[in-house]
């Protein structure tokens, strides 16, 4: 099971997933396929518009992916929200596989 946990504060959005789906066999595994290309499609967006002066934290690892960002640059804000909103879209099609951590 993969769980997500977003926080969104005056200065600053947080994004944390952890874990492995289990919604196949691994390297068949769709869910977790899908969000660690939108975890890594979100990063390597971030280093290539040059924007990790507004990065706060970002790790990139097997089964984890942390990403913390200065809210105060609307191109930055847009792609958390775009990560965002792809993470909640995978949660609604796959609920047994991916929950949002409280």
């Amino acid at each position: 099971m993969t769980t997500y946990y977003i926080e969104r504060k005056t200065n600053e959005a947080l994004i944390e997933i952890k874990g492995h789906a289990g919604a196949g066999t691994s390297g068949h595994d769709v869910v977790c396929a899908a969000i660690s290309t939108a975890c890594y499609m979100t990063a390597n967006l971030i280093d290539k518009l040059d924007l990790r002066y507004n990065i706060l934290d970002l790790v990139c690892e097997d089964g984890y992916f942390r990403l913390q960002v200065k809210t105060d640059n609307h191109v930055v804000l847009g792609i958390f929200d775009n990560l965002e909103e792809h993470i909640i879209e995978l949660h609604n099609q796959y609920p047994k596989y991916l929950k949002m951590k409280k």
